[in-house]
């Protein structure tokens, strides 16, 4: 069974209430190693350096503000081999092995919104196609994207909403995760459990924390 490169986003700053810290890298390498069934090598893109995770750090070179740093994910210069990305705010509550043998130069899960609301907010930037906090990829295959970006970025980030929907725009038939292995944290307040064949939990539920959510507190038993 070949390894497999795992990596996320660290970025320090002031970006729409995103607070993510090292003790999130650490959280989040902990959850992984409960769940994967082969060797990997852990990676943490940042733009703070000094930071102590236990990851090897990979310097943002642009510091594009909070989730627009993702799409350094596609600079030709990361490390080679299969990869996959994961938002500081996902949780892992089942085996990642359907979710890492996927085929696809990029592959991501749906945003599982209806096709009119992708073009009845267009004109604002909302592209609801992807939702872009799990991406498995091949480094360098869609290189261009990110060259394209680099180009211009003030103008991307103020046509756009975010990365996912200038994804949505750019690269609208990729292949995608199967929905149900996919459920956004705020749609368990309520219950009790979570359906079965759930492999990733992900999402900041509003005002409520997504390290230690009130109105789950049943959900720490599967990520911890």
């Amino acid at each position: 069974m070949e390894s497999i490169n795992i990596i996320c986003l660290l970025w320090k700053g002031d970006f729409r209430g995103r607070d993510y810290n090292e003790k999130d890298v650490y959280s989040l390498k902990k959850n992984i190693d409960r769940y994967i069934d082969r060797e990997y090598k852990f990676y943490c893109l940042t733009n703070d350096m000094s930071a102590d995770v236990p990851a090897e750090k990979i310097q943002l070179l642009n510091n594009w503000p909070g989730w627009w740093s993702k799409v350094e994910l596609f600079r030709p210069d990361l490390p080679p081999g299969r990869t996959l990305y994961m938002d500081l705010d996902s949780h892992i509550v089942g085996r990642l092995q359907p979710i890492l043998e996927c085929e696809g130069n990029l592959v991501m899960f749906n945003s599982n919104k209806p096709c009119r609301m992708w073009y009845d907010l267009q004109d604002d930037g909302w592209l609801y196609r992807y939702q872009a906090a799990t991406m498995l990829f091949d480094p360098g295959a869609l290189s261009w994207i990110y060259d394209k970006f680099a180009m211009c970025p003030e103008r991307f980030m103020f046509k756009y909403r975010s990365e996912q929907d200038m994804y949505g725009d750019w690269i609208p038939d990729q292949p995608t995760f199967p929905d149900h292995w996919m459920m956004k944290l705020e749609s368990l307040k309520g219950k009790k459990e979570f359906p079965k064949g759930i492999i990733i939990i992900t999402g900041k539920p509003g005002r409520d924390s997504f390290r230690d959510p009130a109105f789950a507190p049943w959900l720490k038993k599967y990520w911890v």
